[in-house]
C-alpha cells in the first residue's frame, strides 16, 4: 500500500475501476472527465487524486463529485510526483479491471464497454487497448499521414504469444506508450512495481506487465491522445527535469536514467513468472537494447558524470580551471548558433 490516505477508499467492488492522477490539469480537465463518464459501460469507480493542484483542479473535481457518486475525489497536501500518484489510485481501486486515466486525454464512448467484453472473453490477455488519435488544443484531429488524417497503432505487441517475444516488442520502440491507458486485469498489475519514480518507468511497467499475460489492440480509435505545449515531455524536456515530475524527492545532480532503466529490465525479468528459456531470451534482448540506444549511456555519461560532477567539482576546487569553462561554453554557444 502506498501511505496511510488509501484508508479513506471506498470498499464497493465495481467490475472496473478508473484512476485519474492530475496536478493543476484546469485546462482540459473537465473534458476528460465528461468522457469517463459518459461510457456506455456504468460499472465503475472513478477515482481523481489530486496532487496538491493550486489552479481550479480541485473546484472541478470537488463539482463533478457532487453530482456522481462513482466519483470519489482524494486531494493530497503536496505534490507527491506522477509516479506516487498513479500509483496510488491504482492502490485505491478495487475493481477486477483498472485503467489509468489522464487529464487531458479523451475516451470515445464505448471504449471501456469493448475492453472489457475482450478481458471477459480472453483469460490470457492481461491489457485491453485502442487505436488511437492524436487531438490538439481545441480536440481537433491531427493528421498522423501527409494525407491526412489515419488512426494510429498503439504498437506491435497485440497478439504476440511468446512473453520474451512481446517483451522485445515493447523494449525495442522509441515512441509514446499509449497502451498505458488501456484496461488491464488489476490482479497481473498488482504483481508488478507498477510506475517507478524514475524517468521511463512506464515502459518498464508495460514490460513486465507483457511477462505476465497478452496485449491485444481493438482496431479502431477509442482513445484520443492530446498534444499541447503542456504535455510532460514537453515542460520536462531534459533527464533532471524528468526525474522531478517522476518523484519531487529526487533532487541529485549524478543521475543516470539509462543504466537505471537497464537495471529495472534486470530486475523484473529475475521476478517474471516465466520459465528458464524465456528468461534468457529476455536478458539477450536487454543486452540487445543496451547496444541499439548505447547513445543514451554516451548522453547520460556526459550530462551525468561530465557536467553533473566533474565540471562542479573542478569549477568548486580547481581555480585554473574556470577560465577554460568558460572558453568552452563560449564555443559551444557559438557551434550552436551557427548550427
Amino acid at each position: 500500500m502506498i501511505g496511510s490516505t488509501i484508508e479513506t477508499c471506498t470498499q464497493t467492488t465495481p467490475r472496473v475501476s478508473i484512476g485519474l492522477p492530475v496536478f493543476n490539469g484546469e485546462k482540459f480537465l473537465e473534458q476528460s472527465i465528461t468522457s469517463i463518464l459518459a461510457q456506455t459501460f456504468a460499472d465503475f469507480e472513478f477515482i481523481i487524486s489530486d496532487n496538491g493542484s493550486v489552479d481550479r483542479t480541485e473546484t472541478i473535481c470537488r463539482s463533478y463529485a457532487a453530482r456522481d457518486p462513482r466519483i470519489r475525489y482524494l486531494r493530497q497536501e503536496r505534490n507527491r510526483g506522477a509516479a506516487w500518484n498513479h500509483n496510488f489510485v491504482f492502490e485505491c481501486s478495487r475493481g477486477e479491471y483498472f485503467k489509468w486515466q489522464c487529464h487531458d486525454d479523451l475516451c470515445e464512448p464505448t471504449f471501456v464497454e469493448k475492453c472489457v467484453a475482450v478481458l471477459d472473453r480472453e483469460p490470457a490477455i492481461v491489457l485491453c487497448y485502442s487505436q488511437f488519435a492524436r487531438i490538439d488544443e481545441n480536440s481537433e484531429l491531427v493528421p498522423a499521414t501527409s494525407a491526412g488524417w489515419a488512426p494510429i497503432a498503439s504498437s506491435s505487441v497485440s497478439g504476440i504469444e511468446s512473453p520474451h517475444e512481446r517483451f522485445q516488442a515493447l523494449i525495442h520502440r522509441r515512441d509514446a506508450c499509449e497502451e498505458i491507458y488501456g484496461l488491464m486485469r488489476a490482479r497481473a498489475a498488482r504483481e508488478t512495481r507498477l510506475v517507478g519514480a524514475y524517468a521511463q518507468s512506464d515502459d518498464n511497467f508495460l514490460a513486465e506487465l507483457a511477462l505476465r499475460g497478452g496485449f491485444y489492440e481493438i482496431p479502431e480509435p477509442l482513445f484520443r491522445y492530446r498534444l499541447h505545449p503542456e504535455n510532460s515531455t514537453k515542460t520536462h524536456s531534459t533527464r533532471l527535469e524528468r526525474l522531478l515530475w517522476f518523484d519531487p524527492n529526487g533532487r541529485r545532480r549524478f543521475y543516470i536514467p539509462f543504466l537505471r532503466q537497464f537495471r529495472e529490465y534486470l530486475l523484473l525479468i529475475r521476478r517474471a513468472p516465466v520459465s528458464r528459456r524465456e528468461r534468457i531470451h529476455c536478458y539477450l534482448h536487454t543486452l540487445g537494447w543496451a547496444w541499439r540506444f548505447r547513445a543514451w549511456l554516451a548522453e547520460d555519461l556526459h550530462e551525468g558524470i561530465f557536467l553533473g560532477l566533474l565540471v562542479p567539482f573542478l569549477k568548486k576546487h580547481a581555480i585554473w580551471t574556470r577560465a577554460a569553462w568558460r572558453t568552452l561554453k563560449r564555443l559551444m554557444h557559438s557551434r550552436r548558433v551557427v548550427s
